[in-house]
């Protein structure tokens, strides 16, 4: 009974069954969720008890596409991944903290330099850094002068998979690449592929040898169908999808990971590049087709994952836009939780149920009858302890014993 603890809540929200379970609470035994339901069912006698009060507890938020050191709304992105180690990692700790506070308990890397993700994950994963559990995928792969490249590109079906080898090499869960531009770059287009069904290929079957998925930065057009025609994992962003992309998206199973916050958040793009007309205008096109599109998503059954891109603190505002274009509370929570583990292929996080990491969320309000409820958190948990508490003051998880335990 030693490592038996059972937290008392208003109501849980699982992931896994519908709706939410009022008057229950989580029993988590050595960090891992041991049991869910109403004390006298699942709470045996003598366990350590924590009565969290009026709470919700719900899975904790899986932000499925981030960066540690980028802050969209300083501008330039690309001068800021390209920027000395040490300032990187001065503005990282703190931009961890804030995703953490907010309740994002795991994190996708997306592009890093100087092995930065390396570090961090490895940082937060021994105790040194508070923050979410991270799985990293190290340089993007872009070709020379592309979106994404401002460390320099990657040419070639040969010079493609000697980077993602080297990326598995430097502990790389997960492979990024740009196949079309950017909306924070003002000479890319958002349509075009970047990289040739040749090179995709590539890339998808030198990361498929080393068991690693592919996902690929695309907004539309070819740059979207040629990846998922190849197999990569998913499209992230999305924004000017067209019909073939959805249908050429919906035969091959590919994810969608929005990242709406950066796009129409006020102090996203707008705020950090809005000296660029050319910008802006791409931020007014994406936005109008992200829109538009939304339906036909959802109709089509695309599976969708969250990702703040940045946005650090702001992950329920991806929750929210959801609900706001067309999507139930339950729909935006699961794509905030159990489908972003989902994506990355992960069975421990992203739902409260036995046998899974202990890593929840409390919400002073109930989401499911209001998802702006998603920022009002009153408390995270990571393995089963308090790692953001009412006050939002954060401390580390405790270590795991090894960095490479997580998600493994």
């Amino acid at each position: 009974m030693a490592d038996l603890t059972f937290f008392h809540a208003a109501g849980v929200f699982d992931a896994v069954r519908p709706g939410l379970q009022a008057g229950a609470g989580l029993l988590v035994d050595d960090g891992r969720v041991a049991a869910v339901g109403p004390p006298d069912e699942v709470c045996p006698p003598g366990v350590t008890r924590v009565d969290l009060g009026e709470v919700y507890l719900v899975p904790g938020f899986v932000d499925a596409h981030t960066h540690v050191t980028i802050r969209p709304g300083e501008g330039d992105q690309h001068r800021q991944l390209v920027q000395p180690p040490a300032w990187q990692a001065v503005r990282g700790v703190d931009n961890l903290r804030r995703m953490l506070s907010c309740g994002v308990t795991t994190a996708r890397i997306m592009t890093e330099e100087h092995g930065i993700d390396a570090h961090f994950k490895a940082a937060v994963a021994t105790g040194e850094v508070a923050g979410p559990a991270l799985r990293i995928a190290g340089r993007g792969l872009s070709p020379t002068g592309k979106h994404g490249s401002a460390a320099g590109g990657v040419d070639g079906p040969d010079a493609v998979r000697r980077a993602v080898r080297a990326n598995a090499d430097l502990g790389a869960d997960h492979i990024k690449i740009f196949t079309t531009g950017g909306v924070s770059s003002t000479d890319s287009s958002l349509e075009e592929s970047n990289y040739s069904a040749e090179e995709i290929a590539a890339i998808v079957d030198a990361a498929s040898e080393l068991g690693l998925m592919v996902s690929a930065h695309a907004h539309g057009g070819a740059g979207v169908d040629l990846p998922a025609a190849a197999g990569v994992r998913s499209v992230e962003h999305g924004a000017m999808l067209t019909d073939s992309n959805i249908t050429t998206m919906a035969e091959h199973g590919t994810w969608l990971v929005l990242t709406n916050t950066i796009l129409f958040h006020p102090s996203g793009i707008e705020q950090g590049d809005a000296r660029e007309p050319a910008i802006l205008r791409k931020v007014h096109q994406a936005r109008e087709s992200a829109r538009a599109v939304a339906d036909q998503v959802r109709a089509a059954g695309i599976p969708i994952a969250l990702g703040t891109d940045s946005m650090h603190g702001l992950f329920g505002y991806e929750m929210q836009w959801l609900t706001e274009h067309g999507w139930s509370t339950e729909d935006a929570l699961r794509a905030g939780t159990v489908h972003g583990a989902e994506l990355m292929g992960v069975t421990d996080v992203g739902a409260l149920e036995p046998g899974r990491r202990a890593d929840f969320v409390a919400l002073r309000r109930d989401p499911l009858a209001d998802i702006t409820a998603v920022y009002d958190v009153a408390g995270v948990y990571r393995h089963g302890c308090q790692v953001v508490d009412r006050d939002g003051f954060t401390r580390p998880a405790p270590p795991t014993p090894t960095q490479h335990e997580e998600h493994r």
